[in-house]
């Protein structure tokens, strides 16, 4: 008996123990153990195989097995294993008993079966020796190395076995990329420390963004003097040169694994059977390259490798003696079919009841990470133990033995890409349930956050994003059952339990109202002091109710939580927290409704001057509403009707007084609007092809277009009185055609439909299709929509998902975003604001979603915009915005039109992280800087905010600049939080900045940049310790002033300038602030203030008497006149700030918190801090903002500019309860007496906007 026979009856004897808990038990990998039991790769120690054989002898005799082999005759099976299949014997040697490794890497120990790469690995191994030369240029990471191609060239192989077969390199030391960064494999005897490899170097980009920077922080480091050689699927080219070193690598040392030629694959097919001892049927390999040829694309063959290893693999499985068989071949599937056949088969191997639970396991094991991209991701053994049950062990093993998954001891992972793709079945729910995947990759995400924060409840999710949480948990636990950990449903159900208790505080409010009420008529006897004291408990108890109802709706009806807070502020005017949120109200969206229709509102259009509003509706009815300029009301001046089915589309003419519409009944009819009072049909064309979903114009106006259920599309010519002319029929669509769009530049027409595909038309006289069809999309595409300067398409349809693509190229249209993240339900519009800054896209579940797509690639959420009090109790079926972008109007399935009127007090700012923001002193400029590196220049006229530009600054790693503005505005430094560098630029001519100077520096870790408030002086890191001073009077070449400022111990965190510019004070990690006078040229501090945390940074007052500083504690100090006048002096502390960002204006201050909030104090005359009040509280904003960013300087007192760091909007705060209210009483709707009696049962009150308060 040979001895993987006799373990494989060991394993039936001892009762089929998993892989997994066998190789815990050995200390060994599981891979190895089901190696072992197929005569594989048998250790030349006994000792190493005996803790096995020993624990599964035990289990067989405690189970009431005889017949069990003892250990002594185990190890004769070993060693005459080891002796028969020794080199030199006639026989093959034990480890090429499997000459091909499936979907495995080959491993170093599989060096000598790596074949047809001979000239590739030279070339690696020439690219290495040359970057870890003497002779190599020395910048950092100079010594890195990328070796890249498709998924499934073979990258994994080449960095193992191939580097092995070369005797320069040997076997280099292992690294890899874990959910926890970077691991390093502790070296081995006989591995080549010069050279660390780590492969699958793309799962970097699933980190988490903070983890992601210190693992490239690391990895460059390595390379400064070690050579690192990086594995990258070549897909991950985009994210990866954003990142400097690695973009540098890709040009200069970059090796990539192209398509085999027909011979290689021919040695690939061949060598290794022949080293095994075996034999291959005449012609066999031809069919497999044919095969292989047919089952791919050109551009697509390289990345095909693993099915041909697979399909080896099964038919080396099915040889006849040690023959390899065309008819074996056969019956493995083939080259197409091989992988799909053996994952089919280990799926039917699984119980039926444990089918869920599989389904869970693989798909836990998928990360969906940038641009929709799926990849393999490593699960932890203990995080597989405690999530899932433990018949997970036996789905485990099931896929581990059809060699789709490689477990060991520490983790468990897919054995390669290609499983992802290759399988049907797995493929397909990677594509259905991608969003719902990438939203429990947030949640996970969101969890450890908050486990981190010591389980804050200021980290639970609240509102509209719990209701969407809580209905994406009931999917998943319906389709992956064990998908949630059990922090997750901590999380999750610490946020239930929150919305309970504030429902419950709400309804027991409300009831100790009633009861107070009836005890104080009962004991109104006992005096008046008694009485008094019960009315003051029926208020604070009124309070609490009405509080608790504005809280309940400040996302799911912001505008009705703004009425109630304008209620709320006459009854307690001095409440803080109601104060803070009616401030809030201001930046926030708010709606007033249109009513007349009778059924849904499925359209919206806009003339070109944003006075006339046509809505179309389920009614049969078409009506047109007439608005003004000052507010967002709406009034019926007109309906049309002759409808013979719902109206389903309607549009204005966009240069003449006409309007087209769309219905049910197959007919597309032009109206003249020349008096909007008395509209006139001039034309009804029927098409006869069922229902017309879409009708519009093209930017010219001399063409419509109308799509139909039968998949056609019907172009006219519109003639200047508005008759039609039928000029072509497109026909692409499979299905019902449901939605186009015409670009604004006029040159492409978009159509989408049941078909699931984009088209895109030419236009002219004769349109005709333009390329292949655009596919990628989950369900009907319902509505599509091109930005204002033609280059992007947006795409939405019945699945929660939006998508955006570039078709700048639309012969090559490439995806952009393909989920814009937050959409939890399906949509019929979507549309961009006049700028193309902004995407609406009105959804199912009754919201109204807005994304910031200043980045189209990088979308960010702004607005979940409803106005029924529960989500889904209404759906919207239209959203647009009028031509100002100024107002957003939707329809809703009840027949109501909601106008949002968008504040200007918000504005875009960028597609992601805005991590500094600085103004010149006289407020007229703004400078803002972020992730995507770019210096955006605002000017600030009477509180108008207008961007003129947009500037490319240096580009780094996971970047987050700082800016500073000089006293004119007209020259702007940006320092990168990398170091090494400060950029200067000339924004004299705020629409055309240009580079005036870069300054080097040695920081590495620390970015401070600062102007002094008079003079040309620009301070900036000298080191990550010191900081150095520069003249700027001329931009262009900027020079040193004096020695560098010294004495900090630490990293710096910030630099500021008294107003007269003689003195500076610098923070640092150290926990102090070092004060400086450069009237004495003195590089040393002359005073140094301690605190008991990190100082972040410090501010002078107005006199630069006063000095605040922020750390945990928020402090301000005295200062002396001079140093020799004494000591600095405390004069207020105000405890656990958490202060991060700080600003001034002559009486106030603002803090940002690393809590989410944005607090103002006022600033007396003798320093202390006093009037604290929240700011920044939106109503209905998708995403918190984690640290509010703000300039120096402020203003005015009464406002605040704020750059909110995650939602990549600027922000001008109010701390003037009139502007509040002004906007308020201008944006929403007055309540309902339904809505007064249900929330104000004991206030008396004329108006919302025009109050008195009896009663109280």
């Amino acid at each position: 008996m040979d001895f993987g026979e006799a373990l494989a009856r060991l394993f039936v004897q001892a009762g089929r123990p998993t892989l997994r808990a066998s190789a815990a038990r050995a200390k060994v990998s599981a891979q190895r153990i089901s190696d072992w039991r197929n005569g594989r790769h048998l250790p030349r120690d006994f000792a190493t195989v005996e803790p096995l054989l020993v624990w599964l002898t035990s289990r067989a005799v405690a189970a009431g097995v005889t017949d069990v082999l003892t250990i002594p005759r185990w190890k004769e099976l070993w060693d005459s294993h080891l002796s028969q299949n020794a080199p030199g014997t006639p026989e093959p040697p034990a480890q090429h008993a499997r000459p091909y490794a499936g979907l495995a890497t080959l491993t170093a120990a599989d060096s000598e079966l790596y074949f047809g790469r001979d000239d590739l690995v030279g070339t690696l191994v020439d690219t290495i020796l040359a970057a870890g030369s003497e002779s190599a240029p020395l910048s950092p990471a100079s010594r890195l190395v990328v070796v890249t191609g498709v998924s499934g060239s073979g990258k994994s192989s080449l960095l193992r076995a191939g580097l092995a077969r070369d005797p320069r390199i040997s076997t280099p030391r292992l690294a890899e990329i874990i959910p926890d960064g970077l691991s390093i494999a502790p070296p081995v005897d006989g591995e080549n420390d010069a050279v660390i490899v780590i492969d699958q170097f793309e799962n970097v980009f699933s980190l988490e963004d903070e983890l992601r920077a210190t693992t490239m922080r690391e990895v460059e480091e390595l390379a400064a003097d070690t050579v690192v050689v990086v594995g990258i699927r070549a897909d991950f080219f985009s994210q990866c040169v954003k990142y400097p070193v690695l973009a540098d690598a890709w040009q200069h040392r970059c090796v990539i694994v192209s398509e085999m030629t027909r011979t290689q694959l021919r040695e690939v097919i061949t060598a290794p059977v022949r080293l095994a001892g075996g034999r291959i049927e005449a012609g066999l390999a031809d069919v497999m390259i044919t095969d292989l040829y047919e089952a791919s694309t050109v551009g697509d063959r390289a990345g095909r490798l693993p099915l041909l290893a697979h399909v080896l693999q099964a038919t080396w499985a099915r040889r006849s003696g040690n023959r390899m068989t065309l008819s074996g071949y056969r019956a493995t599937g083939g080259i197409a079919r091989a992988v799909a056949d053996t994952a089919e088969a280990a799926w039917e191997a699984i119980a039926p009841e444990h089918r869920d639970l599989a389904r869970a396991v693989l798909l836990s094991l998928v990360h969906v990470g940038p641009a929709g991209i799926a990849l393999r991701v490593p699960l932890s053994t203990s995080t597989i133990g405690s999530r899932f049950p433990p018949e997970v062990s036996a789905v485990i093993d099931e896929f581990a033995q059809a060699r789709l998954l490689t477990v060991s001891a520490e983790s468990v992972m897919l054995v390669h890409d290609v499983v992802l793709t290759a399988w049907p079945r797995l493929a397909t729910w990677i594509a259905d349930d991608s969003d719902t995947h990438v939203w429990w990759q947030q949640l996970d995400a969101d969890t450890r956050s908050w486990v981190a924060n010591g389980r804050s409840r200021s980290f639970l999710y609240t509102g509209s994003r719990l209701d969407d949480a809580k209905s994406h948990r009931e999917a998943l636990r319906s389709n992956y059952v064990h998908l949630l950990s059990r922090e997750n449903d901590e999380f999750l159900d610490s946020a239930v339990a929150m919305q309970r208790r504030r429902r419950l505080l709400q309804l027991g409010a409300v009831s100790v109202i009633v009861i107070l009420a009836i005890a104080a008529s009962i004991i109104a006897v006992f005096g008046f002091r008694q009485a008094h004291d019960l009315r003051q408990q029926r208020n604070a108890a009124e309070r609490a109710a009405l509080l608790s109802h504005i809280d309940s709706m400040e996302h799911s009806n912001p505008s009705l939580a703004a009425r109630l807070l304008l209620v709320a502020h006459q009854l307690y005017p001095d409440d803080p927290t109601v104060v803070g949120h009616l401030r809030g109200a201001a930046t926030s969206p708010l709606a007033t409704q249109v009513t007349g229709h009778t059924g849904p509102v499925y359209d919206l259009a806009f003339d070109r001057t944003g006075r006339y509003l046509a809505s179309a509706s389920g009614d049969r009815t078409v009506r047109v509403w007439e608005g003004t300029d000052a507010t967002p009301q709406y009034r019926e001046v007109a309906t049309l009707h002759g409808f013979g089915n719902y109206v389903t589309s309607t549009a204005f003419h966009p240069n003449r007084p006409l309007l087209a519409s769309s219905s049910g009944d197959g007919a597309v009819r032009m109206w003249d609007l020349s008096d909007p009072r008395r509209p006139a049909l001039r034309e009804t064309a029927s098409l006869g092809r069922g229902t017309v979903y879409m009708a519009r114009f093209s930017a010219d106006g001399r063409t419509l277009a109308a799509s139909s259920d039968d998949g056609s599309i019907t172009v006219f010519a519109v003639s200047p009185t508005g008759t039609l002319l039928q000029t072509a029929v497109l026909r692409g669509h499979s299905a019902a055609a449901r939605t186009l769009s015409f670009s604004p530049d006029g040159r492409l027409l978009a159509s989408g439909g049941d078909d699931r595909v984009v088209r895109l038309w030419t236009t002219g006289p004769d349109p005709a299709p333009l390329g292949e069809p655009v596919t990628g999309f989950p369900s009907i595409t319902h509505a599509v929509a091109f930005s204002p300067d033609s280059r992007s398409l947006a795409v939405t349809g019945d699945s929660p998902n939006a998508q955006l693509w570039d078709v700048s190229k639309p012969l090559s249209p490439r995806p952009l975003s393909t989920s814009l993240p937050t959409a939890t339900a399906g949509s019929w519009s979507i549309a961009f604001d006049p700028t193309g800054s902004q995407v609406a896209s009105a959804r199912a579940d009754g919201m109204v979603r807005v994304w910031n797509t200043t980045n189209p690639a990088s979308p960010t959420a702004q607005w979940a915009l409803q106005t029924a009090s529960e989500q889904g109790s209404v759906r919207t079926f239209s959203a647009t915005f009028d031509p100002t972008g100024d107002r957003l109007v939707s329809g809703r399935s009840d027949g109501t039109i909601d106008v949002w009127s968008l504040p200007d007090r918000s504005v875009p700012d960028r597609g992601g992280t805005i991590s500094g923001v600085a103004t010149d002193p006289a407020q007229r400029i703004l400078a803002t800087v972020g992730s995507d590196t770019t210096l955006n220049v605002w000017t600030l006229d009477d509180g108008e905010m207008s961007l003129r530009s947009r500037t490319p600054i240096q580009r780094r790693v996971s970047d987050h600049p700082r800016v500073s503005v000089n006293e004119r505005g007209t020259l702007a430094a940006t320092a990168n939080n990398n170091g090494g560098l400060v950029e200067l630029w000339d924004i004299g001519d705020p629409d055309a900045p240009r580079a005036a100077a870069r300054l080097p520096v040695s920081t590495r870790y620390s970015f401070p940049v600062a102007f002094a408030p008079t003079g040309d002086v620009l301070a900036t890191g000298d080191t990550d310790t010191t900081i150095a001073l520069w003249n700027t009077a001329d931009p262009t070449s900027p020079r040193r002033i004096g020695a560098s400022l010294r004495g900090p111990a630490d990293l710096i965190r910030s630099v500021a300038f008294s107003p007269d510019g003689t003195r500076v004070a610098v923070t640092s990690d150290d926990k102090r602030v070092y004060l400086y006078d450069l009237e004495s040229g003195n590089p040393d501090p002359v005073t140094v203030i301690s605190d008991d945390a990190p100082v972040t940074q410090a501010a002078f007052d107005d006199d630069g008497e006063v000095l605040v500083v922020a750390a945990r504690d928020l402090s301000t100090w005295r200062l002396p006149a001079t140093h020799t006048d004494g000591e600095p002096e405390l004069i207020d502390r105000h405890e656990d700030m958490f202060a991060n960002t700080l600003s001034m204006s002559p009486n106030r201050i603002a803090v940002g918190t690393s809590t989410h909030d944005l607090i103002s104090f006022a600033l007396a005359d003798d320093g202390t801090l006093g009037d604290r009040q929240a700011v920044g509280t939106l109503l209905d904003s998708t995403d918190t903002t984690t640290t509010w960013q703000v300039p120096v300087r402020l203003p005015a007192d009464d406002e605040i500019i704020a750059g909110g760091d995650t939602t990549g909007n600027v922000y001008v705060h109010t701390l003037d309860v009139p502007d509040a209210r002004e906007w308020i009483c201008g944006t929403s709707t007055p309540m309902t007496e339904e809505q007064r009696s249900t929330y104000l049962p004991h206030a008396s009150l004329r108006s919302d906007c025009d109050a008195t308060v009896s009663g109280s």
